[in-house]
Formats: structure tokens, sequence, C-alpha cells
């Protein structure tokens, strides 16, 4: 597009060789004078030279006239833009402009015939094929031989991957700088000496630090000391560029506890940084301690109420004979006192085996559903003349609470026990709070509680003002026979009572403690749903009489069956025996005169006594069925409930116990 009239005259003159322009003259770039033959040549070469410079530019060169008529346009504009030079030369500049940049052009356009010149210019232009581009233009005045300006030279520089990439990575330090800010475990990073210089602000909920409080320190003021040289160690290894290892120590919080947290570090040459992330094992560990501690009660309940089991037998025996011993020897008042002391201490036993029954989830219970704060009143009522005149109780109860299906009785004495324990915290007096509340446990606190669920719970909570409970003791308050009181004042089994009754009622329980300011037990039983559960009423006041029915007793224990075969005898009835299941069924189908199956709960073999009734009752539709056992597990009590219709009695009984429900089971 550029070219040289050979002539005696040389003209260096600029034609565009474009019909839509007509080959007008557009602009001068030489002067009209008379060359000699060496003056063409040199001239010759340097337009050559400037055209192959221009050509060969990586860089878009354009030229334009005032009025935006493109009149010049190299190979790398072709390539940037997709217009060829015949598409593009004698087309307005606007064939690459977007709409909303037309304005643009035209002021650059008047700076330009203002002598001005633009630099390094950001802005945006469209492809033919309608991609848009981001570009940097500089663009300066196109002269005449005589120094007018006639147009615009312009150089567009393609900066579209470099915007994205800043873009890409503006997005990318945002990104980090959210995850920074919002990040839930801690992020550090120090110089390689170990002083902060970033610290995110969740650094506020884990250690109780501002990120301004440790910026500019040493990490080493705020580790535990037992910790400092592990964590040195590991800045040295990712410094030696060791494959990235987590490892654990301990921070100082603000207010000086510790809180052990689970580092990941890595070390950054090119900016000589360390970068930590480290997350809070607070709450793991709390778990990890409580599910331990479920484990450890679980293992002393099963080992409590397997020794109850066995103790209850001979327990059975014990307080069965008493009676008969005790007419025996009616007349000489010195081997009487002897039996009454013996009575006294078989009765002693069982309510410890009842203690350790109730620890060990194994006591059926009776459930109902109950007004709690009727029951709360109450129990205030009948603990004002135990406490003593020197305890203050403050009941404090919510208006609305829920109802909960739970055995009165049970709780009744739960609250006893945790009142007594209160009160003996208090020897110079204070105050006992029992107070009720509607609670909703959620799946975070459930989640640190193993075996709670989360949902709502009415909450009883009984609180003293006393001495408190050393912490390092706090996990053991629950444990069987562990007490802090002087030997003969306490047998260690209220508490423990206590857990396993709310346990067994799929409840949960928590003790909050400080020494010298009080302790406080708070007991949550699910809320009722409605519906109500009773066991089956005992004929309490039904006389004690015997019959002539026929009665199967089954029972594992030698000793227990003979005691009870003659109890069953001595009231009249005809009884047959048998060990097992097995030797029971065989009897069952030999004797149809059979009215009654008494029977053990727990037997060694293949079948249980629940087994053993069903099976029966199948045999038999019109046997009538009577359960005991002193360790009823789930054979006939799902989760402490009684099956609907179930008698059971419970080891160890008397014989006028015997009696009444022998007769209360063939009636029903």
């Amino acid at each position: 597009h550029y070219g040289l009239c050979a002539s005696s005259l040389a003209l260096a003159v600029r034609l565009v060789e474009n019909r839509r322009l007509q080959a007008r003259t557009v602009g001068l770039v030489g002067r009209l004078r008379e060359q000699s033959a060496s003056d063409r040549d040199f001239y010759g070469k340097r337009l050559a030279l400037y055209g192959a410079g221009v050509e060969s530019s990586n860089d878009a060169i354009i030229t334009k006239t005032l009025d935006g008529i493109i009149t010049g346009w190299n190979k790398a504009a072709e390539h940037l833009f997709g217009y060829s030079a015949a598409e593009a030369i004698g087309r307005s500049i606007d064939i690459i402009v977007p709409p909303d940049r037309k304005g643009e052009v035209r002021s650059m356009l008047n700076q330009i015939a203002g002598n001005e010149s633009i630099a390094q210019h950001e802005t945006v232009r469209i492809r033919k094929d309608g991609r848009a581009l981001d570009i940097v233009l500089n663009v300066s005045p196109l002269r005449s031989d005589n120094g007018e300006i006639i147009g615009a030279s312009k150089i567009a520089h393609d900066i579209t991957e470099e915007k994205q990439a800043q873009e890409k990575l503006r997005r990318e330090i945002e990104e980090r700088q959210r995850i920074f800010e919002t990040s839930q475990d801690l992020i550090l990073v120090t110089d390689s000496i170990g002083n902060f210089v970033q610290v995110s602000p969740s650094v506020k909920n884990i250690l109780g630090f501002s990120p301004e409080d440790l910026i500019g320190h040493s990490a080493t003021e705020f580790i535990h000391p037992d910790d400092l040289e592990r964590t040195r160690e590991e800045m040295r290894a990712a410094r030696r560029g060791a494959v990235k290892r987590s490892f654990e120590a301990r921070y100082y919080h603000y207010d000086g506890h510790e809180v052990t947290l689970n580092w990941m570090g890595t070390w950054s040459q090119p900016v000589k940084r360390h970068f930590f992330i480290g997350r809070d094992l607070t709450e793991k560990q709390a778990a990890e301690a409580q599910f331990r501690q479920v484990q450890k009660m679980d293992s002393i309940g099963q080992l409590t109420g397997g020794v109850a089991h066995d103790f209850n037998n001979v327990l059975t025996v014990i307080t069965g004979t008493i009676g008969i011993l005790a007419d025996a020897v009616a007349d000489r008042p010195e081997l009487a006192a002897i039996t009454k002391l013996i009575d006294d201490a078989a009765e002693r036993g069982a309510q410890l085996t009842k203690h350790l029954l109730a620890f060990a989830r194994k006591q059926p219970l009776q459930p109902r559903e109950i007004d709690v704060n009727a029951l709360v009143l109450e129990a205030a009522k009948l603990l004002h003349p135990t406490l003593g005149e020197q305890i203050t109780i403050m009941p404090q109860l919510t208006e609305d609470a829920w109802p909960a299906l739970v055995d009165p009785g049970q709780l009744s004495t739960a609250i006893l026990n945790l009142a007594l324990n209160a009160r003996d915290a208090m020897p110079e007096g204070g105050t006992l709070v029992l107070e009720t509340r509607n609670i909703f446990l959620d799946d975070g606190y459930a989640s640190m509680n193993p075996e709670l669920v989360a949902g709502n719970y009415v909450m009883i909570a009984v609180s003293d003002t006393g001495s408190g409970i050393p912490p390092e003791l706090i996990d053991r308050v629950f444990d069987p026979f562990f007490t802090t009181k002087e030997v003969g004042k306490g047998t260690g089994l209220g508490l423990s009572m206590v857990f396993g009754f709310v346990k067994q009622s799929g409840g949960h329980i928590k003790i909050y403690s400080e020494q010298g300011h009080g302790t406080s037990v708070k007991i949550y039983l699910p809320r009722s749903s409605g519906v109500q559960e009773t066991a089956f009423e005992v004929l309490q006041n039904a006389p004690v009489t015997g019959g002539d029915e026929k009665i199967l007793i089954v029972e594992d224990d030698a000793l227990v069956r003979q005691y009870v075969v003659t109890q069953i005898k001595s009231l009249g009835y005809a009884a047959l025996e048998a060990a097992n299941a097995a030797e029971a069924l065989t009897i069952i189908d030999a004797d149809k005169s059979i009215d009654l199956l008494f029977t053990d709960v727990i037997m060694p073999g293949a079948m249980n006594g629940r087994q053993l009734a069903d099976e029966a009752v199948r045999r038999r539709p019109d046997l009538k069925t009577l359960f005991t056992s002193g360790y009823t597990e789930n054979a006939i009590v799902h989760h402490g409930r009684l099956d609907s219709g179930v008698l059971l009695l419970a080891k160890p009984y008397r014989k006028s116990e015997l009696a009444k429900m022998l007769r209360t089971a063939l009636a029903s």
C-alpha cells in the first residue's frame, strides 16, 4: 500500500489503493524535489525497510484519518482482528469498536487532532467473529510533510490472555482470602524465625486472642513448653522440604487454659514463610473421653448386673426361709432376736442389689405420663423434714413444663438421692434449688454425648450451694461404690442409681460443679408423646392365700428351685420342677393339667424364660405365666419397660409376696 512514482521528478507520495477512497492522496511523507538515481535508491530501500518493519511487527499497527477511516492495516492487525487489509482499509474504525466504546474513539481522535498522544490506554475491541479482546493502545498523531496532523497511527497490543490470567489470579486470591477469613480452623503465617505475620480471625474462637494480639509476636510465647521442641523440629523439617505431616501441639488460650491443636505445615522458599493450619481437637477429645466413659460405665454395668443377679438368687433363699425360722423360734427371744438380725441384713442386701440393678439399667420400670412440676413440688414437701431447717428449698418451676414418660416412684427416689447428697455437701446449711425447664438438645450437643438422641426434653435440676466437687473427681461420681464421704456415711450407690435410672428411661444426666460454690445435677427426660404406658397393676391388698392348682417351677439354680418348690407346696399348690426350658417343655407336653408356668427369665441353654413362655403358650394357649428374675436384661423388659400384660416377681421376694403374685397370675 505504499508506492514510489518513478520519474525524473520522483514523488515520495503515500497512496491508498482502494476503490472506496477513489485513489485520493491522504498524506505526503516525502517532499517534491528532483532526485538523483542514488537518492531514489536510498529512499526506495528506506521505504521498503519501513514497510517490512510494519508488516513483521507482533502488534497490530493501524493508521486512520481524523474522521476514523482506516488507511493502514498490517498483518498483525489482520491476525488480531480477523479482517484482511482489503476488508478493513477504507472502512470506519468502528468495525472493531464495541457500541459502548464509540464515544471513547471520538474522544481519542479529538485528542490526536489537538496534538496529544495517548499512551498505554487499556480498552476493549471486537474481532470479526464477535469475540471481545482486551488491548493496550498507544496512539500518536500522523503528520503531513508540512507538519499538519492528518490522521492517527496506533499500535494495539493484545492483553486478553494477560487479563484472563490476572482475573484468574484475582479470583484465586479472593477465594484464598475468603477461606482465610471464614475458616473454622486456625491459619497462621510466620516468618523464618517463627514470628506471626498473618493470623486468621478464627483465632478468636479457638484461642481467645484477636489476630492483632499475635501478629509480630513469636509463636513460642503461646506454645506449651513441652510441645515447643516438637514444633521447632516440624518447622525445620518443613524448611528441609520434608513431606507434609501433621503433629499435635498445645497452645495457651487467652484465659490460660490449654488448647490442643492438630497442625499441618509447609514452607515457601520464595517468600520465606511458614504456613500452618491448626484444627482444634477440644471437641474431638471431649467426645472421645465421653465415649470412653460410656464404655466404662457399660462395662461396670454388665459386671454389676451379673453380680446382682447371682446375689439375688442367694437372697431369695435367705429371705424366704427366714420367715419359717422366725415362726419356729418365736417362743425363744434370744433366737428370735438373731433371726431378726438376719432378716434385717437380708433386707439391706436386697436394697443393695436393687441399687446395683438400677445402675446397671436392669431394673423393670413402670413408666407413665406424669406432671413433672407436681412431682417435684411433692418431693419438696417430703424433703423439708429430711433436710432440716438449715437448708432452704427453693422450687423454680417453668409454668408450661412438658409431661415426661417416666417411672414416678424411681424419679422421686432419684430426686431424694440428689437432695441427700446436696445436704451432705452443706453441713452448715445453704440453699437447695429444684428447677424444671423445657429444653431442646440439638444434634451438635447429641454428637458430643453418645447414646443421646436430639430432641425435646424436660430438665429437672437439683442444685446446691455446698462445697462442690473437685474437677479430678467429676468423671468418677457415677461409679458404683465411689464416695468421698467418711466410712460408714455413704454407700457410693446414690448417684450411680440415679445415673442408671435416667439412662434406662432414655434420658441424659449432666453434673456441673465448682469447688467452694456448689453443684448442679441436671436430669433430662424425654418429652412424653402423650401415650400413656402403665405396667400391670399388682393387687397389693390381696389376702395371703394359697390354692390347689398345679404349678411348674423352672429355675436353673438348684438351691433357689428347692426353696421355691417348698414354699409353693406349703401354700397348698401341687408343684412340678424343671432346671431348663427343654425339661419344662417335656413336662408340659406330658401333663395337660398344669395351670401356671413360674419361670426364671435368665437361664442357660437355647431358650430363656420369655422364649420358653412363648413356646409353652403356643402349645397350651390356656396356660398362665409368671416370670421371676433379679436381672431381667431385655428378655421380658424392653429398655426397662415391662411388656403389656407381663407379670414379674422381682428377686429376692418373701413368701407373702410370692403368694400374692401367684394368685394374681392365676386370676389374670
